[in-house]
């Protein structure tokens, strides 16, 4: 039944017809690391990275059919003050990765790509690792009889698999526990837990590699001055990359202020732009980023985004990565939230 809907999609001429309806509506991509995969054969992340050849191959696919535009742009003309170009795009890129600077940006650069850039300060601060990419290299490095491992209450045997079911065995390592606590505190003494038992099995942690790994080190402020300075838009991405519905608001205002005035002292620009971590909002959390001075704020919500809507709400696609321009181009056209789509998906 997929196989034959796909083939119906491409006969039907459905991209050109929704990229037509949706010409006046803003799409926002979503990205994270761009690194090229390690010729030496050294470790790779679980967590997949897209490779700069295929950033470059997509971003010459969609190019031939939107328009790149900056964020400040893209609100200009959701909040009705600037009319809308034809198929518009945003690029967006989210926790700072190093690899955004080094590798990223030449491919932006060369499609003339305005970018965004969404910085959690404090790991830029301490160069730290995200819990995330810390978690990965530990399971890693770690022994096989050390990947047996207990989480609130659960066990995930990831002893003796083949690396596509490692990273299966990780992700839901991960949700598992994610969904399993309500704030990130319990998650992230969960998870510095488990990454410290296997690191001590495996007699070293990312912190022996940060400083020079291509995929996991942060971007420095030199480096982030330095791209603004060149036209892209750092936004925040809070103090610590933390949930913001499972904290207090106290709390919330504080690591929106901060990372606000942190990012302003050190690339001397405004910062506008927000970016919720792990996508986690809700009404109370919006209306807080409105009032700490933001003008935007994006979500992970999947959707296209038309003038008039809520700026503190704004919907993201992840960024496609097939080598199919026909499947990356139905990725981003809206097609998925269709009515008829959500209900078909439902029961196929």
């Amino acid at each position: 039944m997929r196989r034959l809907l796909g083939i119906l999609l491409r006969i039907t001429f459905v991209t050109p017809v929704l990229r037509f309806l949706n010409r006046r509506k803003i799409t926002i991509l979503m990205l994270h690391g761009v690194a090229a995969d390690r010729e030496d054969g050294g470790w790779q992340p679980l967590w997949p990275r897209l490779t700069p050849a295929r950033l470059d191959l997509v971003l010459g696919q969609l190019a031939q059919h939107y328009q790149f535009i900056s964020l400040d742009e893209a609100i200009d003309v959701i909040a009705g003050r600037k009319a809308p170009p034809k198929n518009g795009l945003v690029l967006t890129f989210d926790d700072g990765y190093r690899n955004n600077v080094t590798e990223a940006l030449p491919v932006l650069q060369k499609h003339a790509a305005p970018a965004a850039f969404f910085i959690a300060t404090g790991f830029v601060e301490t160069q730290a690792s995200y819990w995330i990419d810390r978690l990965d290299y530990a399971l890693q490095q770690a022994p096989e009889e050390a990947r047996l491992i207990e989480a609130l209450g659960k066990t995930y045997d990831l002893r003796n698999l083949d690396r596509p079911a490692l990273a299966e065995g990780y992700r839901r390592l991960r949700l598992g526990v994610k969904n399993s606590v309500p704030d990130d505190e319990q998650m992230l003494a969960e998870f510095d837990r488990i990454s410290s038992e296997l690191e001590k099995a495996a007699g070293t942690s990312i912190r022996d590699i940060i400083d020079v790994d291509r995929f996991v080190a942060v971007a420095t402020w030199e480096q982030l001055a330095s791209v603004a300075a060149d036209g892209v838009e750092v936004g925040s991405h809070t103090v610590d990359h933390c949930r913001l519905t499972g904290i207090e608001h106290d709390e919330v205002a504080k690591q929106l202020a901060e990372s606000k005035r942190v990012l302003e002292q050190q690339i001397d620009r405004p910062c506008r732009h927000f970016c919720y971590p792990n996508g986690d909002h809700d009404r109370a959390v919006a209306a807080l980023v409105g009032e700490a001075g933001y003008t935007s704020a994006v979500t992970t919500d999947n959707g296209l985004n038309r003038v008039g809507d809520d700026l503190m709400t704004l919907r993201r696609y992840p960024m496609p990565s097939s080598t199919d321009a026909f499947s990356n181009l139905l990725a981003v056209s809206g097609f998925a939230e269709l009515p008829v789509i959500r209900s078909l998906a439902g029961r196929l």
